[in-house]
């Protein structure tokens, strides 16, 4: 492990992290190495964003055959084949955002699918065929 210090860093900022820390019960230099490394990992690993597109139906072979993962963006309906699973869901969608409606399949949970989710206004679950 590596000692830093760091200056110039806004006070009240430094204050809500400090507290989200404590909330979390880990020390703020664990909580800063996970931000750090997600960062990281995020520059690091190729990303895709698919943007302005009325209705597109994506597939888990369609998620598998990019190399990082998949930002969704100004998608009027955005639809998941039946086949699409919470590993690969969670792998490969990076983000959904401002999308007016998101079709899962019954593999999926709503709440898994919010946390890639900022501004959707619908999320419905598909009846199994």
């Amino acid at each position: 492990m590596t000692d830093v210090t760091i200056r110039g860093i806004d006070d009240d900022v430094y204050a809500r992290f400090a507290a989200e820390a404590k909330k979390r019960g880990i020390p703020i230099g664990e909580l800063t190495t996970q931000v750090m490394r997600d960062l990281v990992e995020e520059v690091s690993n190729p990303g895709y964003c698919i943007n302005n597109v009325d209705d597109l139906e994506v597939a888990k072979r369609d998620l598998e055959s990019m190399d990082g993962s998949i930002s969704f963006n100004n998608i009027d309906v955005l639809e998941f084949a039946d086949d699409v699973d919470w590993e690969t869901f969670k792998v490969k969608v990076g983000s959904i955002v401002n999308v007016d409606k998101v079709v899962i399949p019954a593999t999926l949970t709503k709440l898994q699918v919010l946390i890639k989710a900022r501004n959707v206004s619908e999320i419905r679950t598909r009846k199994q065929k």
